[in-house]
Parts: structure tokens; C-alpha cells; sequence
């Protein structure tokens, strides 16, 4: 098929995603979007000009409102097509097409008609391919737009757009000016994304004033803003601050993430130190914390993890299995057969007292599991042993018959 055949077949696909009229439910979604990147890739694998390759791209975006007009996109697999994989391939014509000019009045054409929001990522990944002349246009334009807005919500599209173009221009006071006229209220929200671009343009000392409007007692978005926070402070070389903020961010959630955080601010010879110093402050305290037993686990303190456990067996809460499941493979690989005994018998009880028979399969596997753990304890300290504990479940839940039929079958 010659490229002239292929490209009237692209423009016939793409007329007939506009005439659609059946309606795409939940379950086909995912097929349909992947004959939506199917119908993309045909564009990329012909011979075109760059224009033209915008121009056939720029087609199939137009037709995101008649296609999620008729779709139940609810996991945002269609969406994705037009949000991320179309921008891809508009940008990698954009970038080589030589009439710039053309390409800020067909940018704005698009936006304009942006009705489901998927055009975002042609406004934030436009400096790619327009210099700064016809960006700071296009934000005159976008500013305009925003002034003669019927509504709130076609105001905040435009400004929108200003924001995301303000950022690739590093131009903080223009973002600054769009999110003041977005949110006037100025949230703490609105207040962490005009520090983060005064900090990405430069001004280290205007985000940190921006980041201080907001009270230290509020904790919406608490972690973003330390984070931020600890980049000023190192940028202006504050090592005291950035100290106490990189520990701020550490204790909050201990992750060998936030240890090499705080190990870039006090230096990587305390790591041993200050390991040491957490794991006793974590076997102190009174409550099980998921994170707190991740993190032994991250540091190989396997011994502190059991005891940990162990300690705090009456507060394992098999609900939460995901977390159970990971603790009790780690445990069993190290051969910590009472701890992971103590697990398992948390999964069980926890399937048992919630009665879903559908979940039966995963007890009868845990209590199998039981089995054969019980065979390596020769010490079961104060724990009830693996017959005690069989007795009790055949006591507790001798009718949950469909239970004990899987088990013994």
C-alpha cells in the first residue's frame, strides 16, 4: 500500500471515530483504546512531512469529544490515548515543523475546543516546539480568553493553561499572577506550587516567603512543602534548617528514601548511628506501625523486627493483608517460624470472623501453611501451640462447614 492509500485510510479511520454512535460500556474501554493506538501508529509508520503529521495528529485529537461523549471511560484507559500517547506524536512532528506560527494558532485552536481536559499535555510540553515569542502570544491570547469566559469553569481552563506555559518559561511571577487570579483565597495548595516555581526559576529566597504564608500547623500537603523546604534550605545552604527539616521529613515516615535524605544533609558516616538510634526508639514505642516494621525490614534488622512483632502480636490485624502477606514471606525466608506462625493465624482469624466464603481458599491455604510451620517449633514460648489453636478454630467456627470441607477434602 503506497503512503498516499495509507494516509486516506488514516483520514477514513479517523472520520469514523467521529461518526460513532454505539456506546463504548466499561468493559470494552480497554479493547476500544487499543484500536485507538493502533489507529496513532499507522500515523507514525507512514511517510509524511512534519506539517502533515501535525495535521493527522491534530485530527484524531479532535475527536476525543465525540468518542469519551459516547464512552464509559471510568478507568481512563481512552483518555490516556489522547492525553499522553497522541501528545507524544504530536510532539515528535511539532518539534520538526518549520512554520511555528501555524503551529501556535492550531495549539490554541485545540485547546480552545478542549471539552473532556486531555489537550493539557500539548500546552505543558508546548516549549518543546514554539520558541518564547509565540509562547508569551499564546498567553496574551489565554489571558484574553479568560477575561471573556461565560463560565468558572472555562475561566480556569485558560488560566490553566497560563500557568503551564509560565512554568516552562521558569517565568514565576506570571504563574504567580495566574494562580492568584485561579485561587484568591490563595490555599495552602496555591501557595506550594507558586514556591515550587519561584524555586525551579531561581529565587530560592521569594519561594521560601511564599512557603512560610502558610501556617506550620497545617498539614494538608505537609510533605510536599518539607521537601520543597529542604531544597531552599540546602540551596541557601541553611544547614541547620535543612537538618531539622530533613529529620522532620524522616520521622514522619521512615523509608530508606527520607534516611538518604537526611543522610545527605548529615553526612552518609551517621547512617550505622543513626539506624541504631531509630530501631530503639521503634521497639520503645507502644503501637504497631506498618511503616516502622517495613523499615527494620529495609535495614536487615530482622531480630528488631521479630521482637517488634511479637511484642505487639495482639494488634496484628489480618484486615490489612497486603502488608501481613509481605511481612510473613520476609519472616519465613529468614526462618522466623513463630512470628510468621503469629501472621498466618492473624490472616486466618481475620477470614474466618469476616465470614467470606469466597476468601475460604486463601484460609484453608494459610492454615495448610500452619501446618507445616508448626513441624519447625520446638519452643512455643507463650504462645498456644499449632493443636490448641486448631482446637480453638474447630470450637469457634465448627459451622462454617464449606470452610472445613475445602481444608479436609
Amino acid at each position: 500500500m503506497s503512503d498516499m492509500q495509507s494516509i486516506r485510510k488514516i483520514r477514513a479511520g479517523i472520520a469514523g471515530l467521529k461518526r460513532g454512535q454505539w456506546f463504548i460500556d466499561y468493559y470494552e474501554s480497554g479493547e476500544y483504546s487499543i484500536k485507538l493506538e493502533s489507529l496513532l501508529a499507522s500515523i507514525e509508520r507512514v511517510s509524511v512531512e512534519p506539517r502533515q503529521g501535525v495535521e493527522l495528529v491534530a485530527a484524531f485529537i479532535e475527536t476525543d469529544s465525540a468518542v469519551l461523549g459516547r464512552a464509559d471511560d471510568s478507568n481512563g484507559s481512552i483518555g490516556g490515548v489522547y492525553r499522553m500517547d497522541a501528545c507524544d506524536l504530536f510532539l515528535h512532528y511539532a518539534t520538526q515543523c518549520d512554520d511555528k506560527a501555524w503551529l501556535c494558532d492550531l495549539l490554541l485552536h485545540l485547546y480552545k475546543h478542549d471539552e473532556y481536559g486531555v489537550r493539557d499535555s500539548l500546552i505543558a510540553t508546548s516549549a518543546h516546539f514554539l520558541p518564547e515569542e509565540l509562547l508569551r502570544k499564546l498567553v496574551d491570547e489565554f489571558w484574553l480568553m479568560a477575561g471573556k469566559a461565560s463560565s468558572e469553569y472555562q475561566k480556569q481552563h485558560w488560566l490553566l493553561g497560563i500557568e503551564m506555559v509560565a512554568r516552562q518559561l521558569k517565568d514565576a511571577r506570571l504563574f504567580e499572577k495566574a494562580q492568584c487570579a485561579s485561587s484568591p483565597q490563595l490555599p495552602t495548595a496555591a501557595c506550594f506550587n507558586i514556591a515550587e516555581v519561584y524555586f525551579e526559576s531561581g529565587e530560592a529566597g521569594v519561594a521560601l516567603t511564599w512557603l512560610e504564608k502558610v501556617s506550620p500547623d497545617e498539614t494538608f500537603m505537609v510533605d510536599e512543602r518539607d521537601r520543597l523546604l529542604l531544597k531552599i534550605h540546602r540551596d541557601q545552604e541553611n544547614i541547620d534548617k535543612a537538618e531539622e527539616t530533613a529529620w522532620r521529613i524522616f520521622r514522619r515516615y521512615r523509608h530508606k528514601e527520607t534516611l538518604s535524605m537526611l543522610m545527605g544533609v548529615v553526612g552518609e558516616d551517621k547512617r550505622e548511628q543513626i539506624v541504631e538510634m531509630e530501631a530503639v526508639e521503634i521497639l520503645s514505642s507502644s503501637d504497631l506501625d506498618c511503616s516502622d516494621v517495613d523499615f527494620l525490614f529495609e535495614m536487615k534488622r530482622i531480630d528488631d523486627a521479630e521482637q517488634y512483632v511479637r511484642e505487639r502480636q495482639e494488634q496484628l490485624n489480618g484486615d490489612y493483608y497486603p502488608d501481613l502477606l509481605t511481612w510473613a514471606k520476609q519472616f519465613e525466608a529468614d526462618e522466623k517460624s513463630l512470628v510468621t506462625i503469629l501472621i498466618y493465624r492473624a490472616l486466618l482469624d481475620s477470614i474466618l470472623r469476616r465470614r467470606k466464603s469466597k476468601n475460604y481458599h486463601h484460609g484453608v491455604r494459610y492454615l495448610r501453611k500452619l501446618d507445616l510451620l508448626a513441624t519447625q517449633v520446638n519452643d512455643w514460648k507463650e504462645l498456644p501451640d499449632h493443636q490448641e489453636y486448631k482446637s480453638r478454630l474447630l470450637d469457634e467456627h465448627k459451622r462454617k462447614v464449606s470452610f472445613w470441607g475445602r481444608y479436609n477434602k
